[in-house]
């Protein structure tokens, strides 16, 4: 290998990279195809954030007390009817639970899941918990579609979760009682969670070396559009059904405007599958304008170029390849960690609106999901001038810092925690979009699916604890900010132990990502003590 060069410039790893490479720039690298498929998976992606905080309106509790024949209810601390009992018949000394029901404030809202089913007072714990149970569909269809999308296509399992999350969601909107809406809402979840996966993949294993960071950043960007969406649908539409059926119809569009896309020809290679790549190459080199390509391509030679050894088995790769090695172990472990720490703050930062009393909960809104566009805009710009290493632990720490110094402000004080708290949300997000940009490069071709989304898997985790720990703020207002700030920063010591990806080409085998750990490795041990140890690939 050449000197210090790294993956894919110099020596043996040149070829391969060469040809994967090659054959975009072939069929034209960035042209018209390219953005097209992007607009069309921006579609998809702009409505994720809209179901992920979709409860900060379907749930809102509003003000409300018990229904009383007499129009008297003891009062509470703050001289208000109190919410969970009324007076026993016409006695003003004794009280009773809410036994017929509750009244409630419907002035800025027609309805939602706590109006329509009462989940208050005693049952308000359910509001929390279906948000949970979403954040489990999440994490469940992070590992199941990944894996899918690693042995059945990209392409594939991407119409499917299209298909599934406008049918489920509409499921949940129609929903006669709060167990089948939350059935429905956590099947959505995990529908959202694979079309986020592969179509990110499938974009960017379309997507040339020099513009893979544009890309990463600006899908992200359109990712935190969701929250921006959220406000405008809840804004128009106050009856949480049809809030809910609004933001599941786009998906049903994405799903009838996807069927032309060609699957990812890098999967199609390494699976060997060279008559459908050559079919989607021609399509691409058609598309982008690129006439001569459709002559020069041929089945030959893309057998010739990818013959057995070259690609040394991987279609056979399964996810236990990602636990048989010491680098790829070591991948896992820090992307999950890095995820489950960021998103689990993130979450709690973005769904207590409680968090800011006497604010309106739409402006709120507003404010926490603009502020992640300009922070998620930067990455891409910071993770080409300074690596991807540098930005993550950078966003990390400095959103940490935020999060932590927020603790301290009393609420009489109150515009400038919420300053702090959405300055450190927005470095949250930003954290986010690096580490899915570090992801997609640091796994290989034959397992980058199911990598990511086993890593993806544990950061939505951290999002399924999120609500729960914050139900604990009323009796301990220290434990969620104290316990999500220090996470965040244990985790940024993992960040050390990844491969700095910038300007190198994707690994598309189990050799190439193991060979850029190694000499990330061999560089941090080479610092101190200016020498070179061997570094076993078994465990």
């Amino acid at each position: 290998m050449g000197k210090g060069r790294g993956l894919g410039e110099e020596g043996g790893p040149r070829r391969k990279a060469k040809g994967l490479g090659g054959l975009l720039e072939r069929v034209g690298g960035w042209g018209h195809f390219q953005v097209v498929h992007v607009a069309i998976v921006s579609v998809s992606f702009a409505f994720v954030s809209t179901h992920s905080f979709l409860q900060n309106f379907t749930a809102s509790i509003p003000d409300h007390h018990c229904r009383s024949p007499g129009n008297l209810w003891p009062l509470d601390a703050q001289g208000q009817p109190d919410r969970c009992h009324r007076f026993r018949g016409n006695a003003t000394n004794e009280t009773e639970t809410c036994v017929e029901g509750w009244v409630y404030n419907l002035t800025t809202i027609q309805s939602t899941i706590v109006t329509e089913w009462d989940l208050v007072c005693s049952l308000k714990s359910l509001q929390g918990v279906a948000q949970s149970i979403y954040m489990a569909g999440v994490f469940l269809g992070a590992i199941v579609f990944g894996g899918l999308a690693d042995r059945l296509g990209r392409r594939t399992i991407f119409l499917w979760c299209l298909f599934q999350t406008a049918s489920l969601n509409t499921g949940a909107a129609l929903a006669p009682s709060f167990s089948i809406y939350c059935i429905c809402r956590c099947l959505t979840g995990s529908g959202m969670s694979g079309l986020v996966l592969n179509g990110m993949g499938l974009v960017l294993e379309w997507t040339t070396p020099s513009h893979r960071a544009m890309v990463s950043g600006f899908l992200s960007f359109v990712l935190s559009l969701g929250q921006l969406n959220l406000v405008i649908l809840a804004f128009g539409l106050r009856h949480w059904r049809h809030l809910q059926l609004a933001a599941g119809a786009p998906y049903a569009l994405c799903f009838l405007c996807s069927w032309w896309l060609p699957e990812s020809v890098r999967w199609l290679m390494v699976r060997k599958r060279f008559s459908g790549a050559l079919r989607s190459l021609k399509l691409v080199s058609w598309i982008n304008g690129v006439p001569a390509a459709r002559v020069q391509l041929s089945l030959e030679m893309l057998e010739a170029d990818y013959s057995e050894e070259e690609v040394g088995g991987t279609p056979g790769s399964s996810v236990l390849d990602l636990f048989r090695s010491r680098e790829m172990l070591a991948i896992l472990a820090c992307t999950m960690g890095i995820w489950f720490s960021v998103a689990s703050a993130f979450y709690s930062l973005a769904l207590d609106l409680q968090r800011f009393p006497g604010e309106d909960p739409y402006l709120v809104q507003i404010v926490l999901g603009s502020i992640d566009l300009p922070f998620r805009l930067m990455v891409p710009k910071l993770a080409n001038c300074l690596g991807r290493k540098l930005t993550l632990s950078s966003c990390m720490m400095l959103g940490t810092g935020l999060f932590l110094g927020a603790i301290p402000v009393p609420h009489e004080l109150g515009r400038l925690r919420m300053g702090l708290c959405v300055l450190s949300k927005g470095f949250m997000s930003a954290s986010l979009s690096c580490n899915i940009l570090v992801a997609t490069e640091v796994f290989p071709t034959s397992l980058r699916m199911t990598g990511m989304g086993v890593s993806n898997m544990v950061g939505y985790l951290g999002g399924m604890v999120a609500p729960l720990v914050l139900l604990a703020g009323p009796m301990l207002p220290l434990l969620p900010p104290m316990l999500f700030g220090t996470t965040v920063l244990a985790a940024g010591i993992l960040v050390v132990f990844l491969p700095e990806t910038r300007g190198l080409p994707l690994p598309d085998t189990l050799e190439q990502a193991q060979s850029q750990v190694r000499r990330c490795w061999s560089r941090l041990l080479r610092k101190p003590w200016q020498g070179t140890l061997p570094l076993q690939t078994k465990l």
